[in-house]
């Protein structure tokens, strides 16, 4: 049981990645309706609620919500409820006797982007609740992570930086109440086990108003075998090194080498959020 948990944190915590992408803060909406690439919402004063409808159709049905504090830091809040049944029951029709199981995940965060002359800061907090249910029973964590960002700008579009982040599986509650000192022991040596931090180092290109590529290193400096190591980073490169190593430890198979994706130097594309 304890390990179906884990692995279904994961599984949610990893499919909530790819929504997320760390470069600036984009530019608010105008107020009223706004299509964005595959995203539909509406936005008033400092806020906006949005949704994918792509992702609906899939059984991932969202909702979004991000507020501007000011010109520099955001909050937002992404929520999912994912029916993993629902191509097989809608599309194709199948009559599926067992008991559904719905993944839930709500990702909150936290992020600033401040200059000082060529420099600047980011700092990033958020806590993640990822969980299952049948409707009936019910198991969901407390996942908070966060990182600081430092640059200098070599050029108006050149940036070096240095991140450092960390996170860990602070708790996890269930219907069942689960109670005593087995239980108590398994939580404490959960938190200890899922502790990670990473350090990068690199450069980003920022080309355009809206996109940059940046290209680094990545280097663990606590919890290399935490099961967070599936979730660290916040772009589609460190996304796609995530699944890869994930697949690679599932199957207990060989490293899969691909330059810059699977390894620890790597070239990411990222657009503002």
């Amino acid at each position: 049981m304890k390990k179906k948990i884990i692995v279904f944190l994961l599984f949610v915590l990893i499919i909530n990645t790819f929504s997320f992408q760390v470069s600036s803060i984009r530019k608010k909406h105008e107020e009223g309706f706004f299509v964005e690439f595959t995203s539909l919402g509406y936005a008033f004063k400092n806020s906006e609620i949005s949704t994918q409808p792509l992702l609906d159709i899939l059984g991932v049905f969202n909702l979004n919500y991000r507020n501007y504090l000011n010109d520099n830091s955001v909050i937002s809040s992404q929520n999912y409820f994912i029916d993993p049944l629902f191509v097989s029951k809608v599309y194709m029709g199948e009559d599926l006797d067992s008991t559904s199981t719905y993944i839930l995940a709500s990702r909150n965060y936290y992020f600033s982007n401040y200059y000082f002359d060529r420099f600047s800061v980011k700092p990033y907090f958020e806590i993640t609740f990822p969980g299952i249910t049948d409707l009936t029973d019910y198991a969901f964590g407390i996942v908070p992570r966060a990182f600081i960002n430092v640059g200098y700008f070599i050029t108006d579009n050149f940036e070096f930086f240095g991140a450092l982040e960390g996170g860990v599986v602070f708790n996890i509650f269930t219907s069942s109440n689960a109670t005593g000192n087995e239980w108590d022991t398994f939580i404490q040596e959960l938190r200890q086990e899922s502790v990670y931090s990473t350090f990068k180092i690199g450069l980003s290109w920022y080309y355009d108003k809206y996109s940059g590529i940046e290209i680094g290193y990545r280097l663990f400096l606590w919890g290399r075998n935490s099961p967070l190591r599936f979730i660290q980073g916040f772009t589609t490169t460190d996304w796609i090194y995530n699944i890869i190593n994930l697949l690679v430890f599932s199957e207990n198979g060989t490293d899969i080498f691909i330059p810059f994706i699977t390894t620890d130097y790597y070239i990411s594309f990222s657009t503002k959020f």
